[in-house]
């Protein structure tokens, strides 16, 4: 008896399914993220631009003017473009975007962050604040980390604030 439970523990390994990655990865990662926020709520287009690799994307409402039902993907160049056009003449009081969570995953040179947002955004003379979602997909290459891509939605009108 004793040898067949020292045969079964034998055959048994734990897996070690770590992604693979460092904490630097990870805090650069994060840092870039932060950026990504800081910069849109400054209408840094430039910086903003700066943190996406040259065939960036952008999928999803760009604000809370745009129907509900807009699904395009188009590059991070129009995106910002768009949103340089809707946000002048607004009054900084009415756009700020905040990062409220960051769930976070990577391996090897390719890393995703499922983001949670507060964007505040123009309606007529004010702002509305809602919650976003967005999903960035991130990708290094020769140690330099960039977005590759953000998919945003926006919460269900329930969630504004």
């Amino acid at each position: 008896m004793l040898c067949l439970g020292l045969l079964a523990t034998a055959g048994c390994r734990i897996e070690d399914r770590t992604p693979t990655g460092t904490r630097r990865d990870e805090e650069a990662i994060h840092q870039l993220l932060a950026q990504y926020a800081r910069r849109m709520a400054e209408r840094d287009w430039a910086g903003v631009r700066s943190l996406f690799w040259q065939d960036g994307s952008y999928s999803g409402s760009i604000g809370t003017g745009a129907p509900s039902t807009y699904h395009q993907s188009i590059t991070i160049d129009a995106a910002l473009r768009v949103l340089e056009r809707w946000l002048r003449g607004v009054e900084q009081k009415n756009f700020d975007v905040r990062v409220l969570r960051t769930d976070f995953r990577q391996q090897g040179d390719l890393a995703a962050a499922w983001i949670v947002t507060r964007r505040r955004t123009p309606s007529g003379s004010t702002s509305i604040e809602r919650d976003w979602f967005e999903h960035v997909v991130l990708r290094q290459i020769d140690g330099d980390w960039r977005i590759l891509s953000v998919a945003v939605v926006s919460s269900p009108r329930g969630g504004e604030r």
